[in-house]
């Protein structure tokens, strides 16, 4: 079982909220570009692998600006990357030996017992056309974190505030049980658990410096919300 240590750059889920910004782009030259235009704006960037074309991981995450997230998504989880999702494990496993903070890891994939020095491990799960019911999201949540994860990641498509609601009372739920996480509902009825949550034991949520560089839908920008933290004297 995965179980990464922690170093310099990695978030501490008891400071304030993080915020990373997401990062789709075709090219390396265009993601380094990026990442030095994120630092200072945001505290993290989520680099998705599976969209560059001339991958070189190694030249990638060297002298990176700011703590990074990498993912490397399948086409069912809106990503590129065509291969199995243990291939994908292997892409993501030569990123955290190459310094990458964090790797999220679906909850589909097989985890194995590489222990890279300085990452922590992210287990994901996300349902794109519904929000399950608390009780097997909970579970899903528990699963995650046996098989090994510092953080556990549930993104849901909410179709009703009271699949928010839904989603907000399970980062309650973790935080009593203390289960560092990211909870989303995804959607324009789900953007305020893009505020709560991390307010309720969340570690991280994902905002882009522009609507036009969102990865899921309902996503806030940077700006929208810090102002909504602000506002609510987080």
């Amino acid at each position: 079982m995965l179980n990464f240590k922690c170093k310099s750059q990695i978030p501490n889920p008891k400071s304030k909220m993080k915020i990373c910004v997401p990062i789709q782009l075709r090219t390396q030259k265009e993601v380094k570009k990026a990442l030095k235009n994120i630092k200072g704006k945001a505290d993290m960037a989520e680099i998705w692998l599976d969209h560059i074309k001339n991958l070189d991981i190694p030249d990638l995450l060297k002298n990176k600006p700011l703590p990074v997230i990498c993912v490397c998504k399948k086409p069912n989880e809106h990503g590129k990357f065509k291969g199995s999702h243990s291939e994908a494990v292997k892409i993501l496993i030569e990123a955290a030996k190459n310094g990458a903070d964090y790797i999220d890891i679906s909850i589909k994939a097989p985890v194995t017992r590489h222990q890279p020095p300085g990452t922590k491990l992210i287990i994901s799960y996300h349902d794109f056309k519904k929000t399950p019911p608390t009780s097997v999201l909970l579970k899903k949540a528990e699963e995650m974190k046996k098989k090994g994860a510092d953080i556990v990641k549930i993104s849901v498509m909410a179709k009703s505030l009271n699949d928010t609601v839904r989603i907000i009372t399970l980062a309650k739920q973790l935080q009593s049980k203390k289960i560092s996480h990211i909870l989303i509902a995804m959607g324009k009825k789900g953007a305020l658990s893009r505020v709560l949550t991390p307010t309720l034991g969340g570690t991280v949520m994902f905002a882009p410096l522009t609507k036009t560089k969102s990865s899921a839908p309902g996503q806030l920008t940077v700006k929208e919300l810090k102002d909504a933290w602000k506002l609510l004297k987080i």
